[in-house]
């Protein structure tokens, strides 16, 4: 009786996905891969520099965002600025606005060249240098370690079948399979 209290207790203190939380499938060298089951749902790929400072891009069926944040910052609503991006052999000036007041959402939809977020996804897997991001103001630089990332290919690819299965799903059971 004891081994199935303590059976039934360990199992009570799981962690369960629930609707909206972050389920991570993988992570290498202050890189994560997860899955969130908001509506809609969307992958993540993290770098998680572990002083306060976070990098996330996030790709659903319809959208992906480059979300930058750091703990310590108090960013007014309403926020746009500019934010410069260099790698080994290009300089890039990109939108940044206001997503929450730790964050900014770099290349927001409104903006010149917001597809290119996925390109860079889909390059850091192949092998990206690393990005510098020079912010305006007094924030220094900083680097998003893009040739880290490459040995999660095969979860972030895992992520988004299981967004698209789920996205099928959704569609089948809307229309042709309603019970």
């Amino acid at each position: 009786m004891k081994i199935l209290t303590a059976v039934v207790l360990i199992a009570a203190l799981q962690p369960v996905a629930a609707l909206g939380e972050t389920e991570w499938m993988g992570g290498a060298r202050q890189w994560s891969v997860g899955f969130s089951s908001e509506r809609p749902a969307y992958c993540r790929l993290v770098w998680n520099s572990e002083l306060g400072k976070t990098m996330e891009f996030r790709q659903s069926a319809t959208e992906t965002f480059w979300l930058v944040t750091k703990d310590s910052w108090d960013i007014p609503a309403g926020t746009t600025t500019e934010v410069t991006l260099t790698d080994r052999s290009m300089t890039k000036v990109v939108a940044a606005e206001y997503f929450d007041k730790t964050t900014l959402r770099l290349w927001p939809p409104a903006s010149k060249g917001s597809g290119g977020v996925k390109k860079i996804i889909k390059n850091s897997f192949a092998g990206t240098p690393d990005v510098q991001v020079t912010f305006a103001g007094n924030e220094g630089d900083w680097t998003l370690p893009l040739s880290r990332v490459d040995q999660l290919y095969p979860t972030y690819r895992d992520c988004l079948k299981r967004l698209e299965a789920g996205e099928k799903t959704k569609q089948d059971s809307a229309t042709s399979k309603p019970f």
